[in-house]
């Protein structure tokens, strides 16, 4: 039976000013309403600048965090790419940084999108073809070989490395289309909307330090666009699931529109909603994850911020019947 250790809720920053006084009323807030732990956005944060933690704004924030009675996990910055990113050694430096400001924070889980999605470059024209297959595969090998490298590091400040699934967007295909290649090829080059990718590099790195970011939402959206199945695929990535992101959604590819509350009537894309307000089969998830003892983080938007008590409601009723 799945035993979630605590359910939190992730820091939205667009619920925030620029005022880091601002996180003791909003984090206040969520202990109010009874979330337990809150995974905090380390690129709102701003702790750090060209590669090494800001020691003076690192301090000003764990000042305003440490007094708090939560539990902490904290989100990394999303841009990095240990595997495509030709700023690879800085990349890497920022990783380490992440990790320190975990060590003093106490935060257990440090969350890391996979790297295996390369069409970043093409998408903001910094190269025009893809990568070719040797490529992708060296590029692989390299995050793998990071990751080895960062998970003693890891240990030793008590953080667990969870490598996140990623989800799929119209942009994607329209970079492909862009250098000449189909739908078929976007698997190949966003790799880690397939658990599978994932897994492998995990079972490379094998170190109990670095595991899954399991995503639920991401993945309910890619099982639809690729055609894989989506229960299937959480049973089979369940021994290496250790963290969990939970929202809602209908499983619907995106149409461009950037704005997230744009697309609510039209039910597209990664919307964040509640769970129970969209169709992915959360309960059938939560029974396939059977041995998980871990947490649970809602990741919520401000939208739904009236929503929060009911979001938490309907996911410990889901938990149960699970």
């Amino acid at each position: 039976m799945i035993n979630v250790r605590s359910i939190g809720i992730s820091m939205e920053p667009s619920w925030l000013d620029e005022r880091v006084a601002s996180l003791e009323t909003l984090l206040g807030q969520m202990a109010d309403l009874g979330f337990a732990q809150v995974e905090l956005d380390l690129a709102w944060l701003g702790v750090i600048v060209a590669g090494q933690l800001h020691q003076r704004r690192a301090e000003r924030v764990l000042a305003t965090l440490r007094p708090l009675n939560l539990r902490y996990s904290v989100h990394g910055i999303e841009r990095l790419n240990l595997a495509y990113d030709p700023r690879h050694a800085l990349v890497t430096r920022i990783m380490r940084a992440q990790i320190e400001f975990c060590r003093a924070l106490g935060a257990q889980t440090l969350v890391y999108h996979s790297g295996l999605q390369a069409l970043d470059d093409v998408r903001v024209g910094a190269r025009r073809e893809l990568l070719t297959d040797e490529e992708l595969t060296a590029g692989a090998a390299q995050e793998v070989r990071a990751l080895r490298e960062l998970a003693p590091l890891a240990a030793g400040a008590g953080v667990m490395i969870g490598v996140e699934n990623g989800d799929p967007h119209l942009w994607e295909y329209a970079a492909l289309r862009s250098a000449g290649a189909g739908p078929e090829a976007l698997t190949r080059h966003h790799a880690r909307l397939c658990l599978p990718n994932i897994v492998r590099q995990l079972e490379a790195v094998d170190h109990p330090q670095v595991g899954l970011t399991l995503d639920v939402a991401h993945l309910y959206l890619a099982a639809n666009a690729v055609g894989f199945d989506y229960l299937e695929a959480v049973a089979q990535a369940a021994p290496w699931v250790r963290h969990l992101h939970v929202n809602d959604n209908f499983g619907q590819l995106d149409r461009g529109e950037p704005v997230e509350r744009n697309r609510w009537a039209f039910g597209e894309a990664d919307l964040h909603l509640a769970p129970g307000w969209g169709t992915i089969p959360l309960r059938e998830v939560f029974a396939r994850l059977p041995n998980y003892a871990g947490d649970l983080i809602l990741e919520i938007k401000p939208g739904c911020v009236d929503d929060l008590p009911e979001a938490l409601a309907n996911t410990r009723a889901l938990l149960a019947a699970a």
